[in-house]
C-alpha cells in the first residue's frame, strides 16, 4: 500500500510494508517490536534524551516509584498489558500521522491496545497510552435510574450516588463499601470502576444500590482519630441509614457489600448497624494485619517473580521486621509505622472479621480472588489460597458461602496470570459472572 497523504493523512502500514517506509517510520516500528519483544534495555536505547523523561512522566501516578528509569517503566507496562490482554502476539499495525508521531496497535491474545510514540528524528521522544474508563456491556442504562444523594455522616456530608432499577419496587438495596485508599463513589482506580460496574450490573438486574465517596477524598481525619471506625465503618453505617430512607427498597432487604477493606469491615458494619439482610465481602482478608509469617508476598510488590537483588532482599526483611512489631503490639499510638500512625494499626489488631461474621444472624457471602501464578509466585498463591480457605472453613451462619475466581484480579477482572495492579490502567471491568453470582445470592436470601 502507498502511502496517500494528499487523500488521507491517516495511513495505515501493514508489517510487509517495511521497505516503504521512511527511516522515522521503521524506527518507530522497531521500537514497538523491541517493547513487544520484552526487550527493555533495547527499546530504551533508542529513546531521545527527553524521550527518558517523557516515558516516566506518562507513567499513571498511583503506581509511580521514587527512581523509576524508563526501562523499569516499559517493563511495568508490558505486565500491566500482559495482565489485562494475555499474551503480547505482534506490533498488528502502523498510523502514521505526520513526521513526529505514530500510532502503535499492539495485539494481543484477548484484545488490543493502542500506543503514541512521538519520533524526533531517528529516536523516539515519547511513548504513552490514551485510556479512558469505558462501562461495561453487560449494563443495561434504559433499566435503571441513578441520581446524586448525601449522606450525612454526624461531623461531615458525604458525596453519593443512589442506582435504582426503573419501574420496579420494593426491590432489595445494597450498600457498596469501598476498599483502602481515597476513594470516589465508583471506587475509580485509574481507568477501572469496580462499585460502578457492579451498581450499573445489579440495577440492571433488579437490585438498587449506594455508594459514596470515601471519608478521606475530601475530609481530613487527624491521626490520633485515625481508626478503623473512623475511616470506614461510621460512614457505611450511616449510609446503610440513608438507603434504609429510600421508598422503593424494601426495608427487610437491605445488604452491606465491601470490597478488600471494605469486605474485611462488612461484618463490623453490619453488627454495628443491625437490621440488616446480609453481608458480602468482595476479596477482603480475614486478617486486618499481614502475619509477619506471609511477609514474603510483598517480594512480588518489587518484582513480579520475586527475585530480589540484595537491596530488596534487605527491605524485605526490614518488612518483616515491621509486620512483627505490628503483630506483638511494640509501637506508640502517635508513631508512624508502614505510613500509619500507630492507633491505626492498633484498631485493626483489635477486630476480628472471622469471628465478627461468625456471631452475626444473617448469611456471609465471601467472594475471593486468585490471580498468582502457581510456579512463579508460589507464596503468594498459598497466601490467596489460605484467604479462600480461612472463610470458606469458617463457623459462618446459615445460609453463607465462600467462593474463589480463578484467574481473576483484586478488583474482579478478568487476568492472564501473573499479574499486576497496573492491569488497572488498561481499563476493564468487573468480570459479568461476579456480579451475577453476587447477584443471586441477595436475590435468594431477599425471598
Amino acid at each position: 500500500m502507498v502511502e496517500h497523504k494528499a487523500l488521507n493523512p491517516l495511513a495505515s502500514i501493514s508489517n510487509l510494508e517495511m521497505d516503504d517506509l521512511s527511516e522515522e517510520k521503521r524506527n518507530a516500528r522497531e521500537f514497538a517490536t523491541r517493547f513487544i519483544d520484552r526487550r527493555f534495555t533495547d527499546a530504551t536505547s533508542m529513546l531521545a534524551d527527553d524521550g527518558h523523561e517523557a516515558i516516566i512522566d506518562s507513567f499513571p501516578d498511583f503506581l509511580t516509584e521514587e527512581g523509576m528509569d524508563p526501562e523499569n517503566v516499559l517493563e511495568q507496562y508490558w505486565w500491566g498489558l500482559h495482565g489485562q490482554y494475555g499474551e503480547a502476539k505482534a506490533v498488528d499495525e502502523l498510523t502514521v500521522h505526520d513526521d513526529t508521531e505514530v500510532t502503535v496497535m499492539f495485539a494481543f491474545e484477548n484484545g488490543t491496545q493502542t500506543a503514541t510514540l512521538g519520533l524526533k528524528g531517528d529516536s523516539i521522544s515519547e511513548f504513552s497510552f490514551t485510556l479512558a474508563y469505558e462501562p461495561p456491556s453487560y449494563a443495561d442504562e434504559d433499566a435503571f435510574i441513578e441520581h446524586e444523594v448525601t449522606i450525612d455522616a454526624e461531623d461531615v456530608t458525604l458525596n453519593g450516588l443512589l442506582t435504582a432499577p426503573e419501574d420496579r419496587n420494593p426491590v432489595p438495596g445494597v450498600v457498596l463499601v469501598h476498599g483502602a485508599g481515597v476513594h470516589d463513589p465508583d471506587g475509580t482506580v485509574d481507568n477501572s470502576k469496580i462499585l460502578k460496574d457492579i451498581a450499573w450490573r445489579l440495577a440492571t438486574k433488579g437490585i438498587a444500590s449506594l455508594r459514596y465517596e470515601k471519608r478521606l477524598a475530601n475530609n481530613e481525619v487527624p491521626d490520633n482519630a485515625l481508626t478503623l471506625d473512623a475511616v470506614v465503618t461510621d460512614d457505611a453505617v450511616a449510609a446503610v441509614d440513608r438507603l434504609a430512607t429510600v421508598d422503593d427498597v424494601h426495608e427487610d432487604a437491605l445488604f452491606i457489600a465491601g470490597h478488600s477493606q471494605g469486605g474485611m469491615c462488612a461484618p463490623r458494619i453490619a453488627d454495628r448497624h443491625g437490621g440488616v439482610a446480609g453481608v458480602v465481602n468482595l476479596d477482603g482478608s480475614p486478617n486486618p494485619n499481614l502475619n509477619p509469617e506471609h511477609a514474603d508476598i510483598i517480594r512480588y510488590e518489587f518484582e513480579i517473580d520475586g527475585d530480589l537483588d540484595e537491596e530488596q532482599a534487605a527491605q524485605l526483611e526490614e518488612d518483616r521486621e515491621t509486620l512483627r512489631r505490628i503483630a506483638e503490639g511494640e509501637f506508640d499510638d502517635d508513631e508512624t509505622i508502614m505510613g500509619r500512625p500507630g492507633v491505626w494499626h492498633r484498631s485493626l489488631g483489635e477486630y476480628d472479621p472471622v469471628s465478627t461474621a461468625s456471631s452475626l444472624n444473617v448469611p456471609m457471602l465471601a467472594l475471593m480472588t486468585f490471580s498468582a501464578d502457581e510456579e512463579t509466585q508460589p507464596e503468594l498463591a498459598a497466601f490467596s489460597r489460605n484467604r479462600y480457605e480461612t472463610w470458606r472453613d469458617a463457623d459462618l451462619p446459615e445460609g453463607s458461602r465462600a467462593e474463589c475466581y480463578m484467574n481473576v484480579d483484586h478488583y474482579f477482572q478478568s487476568v492472564t496470570p501473573p499479574t499486576t495492579p497496573l492491569s488497572l490502567y488498561f481499563g476493564g471491568n468487573v468480570a459479568e459472572n461476579v456480579i451475577d453470582d453476587l447477584n443471586e445470592w441477595i436475590q435468594g436470601v431477599s425471598t
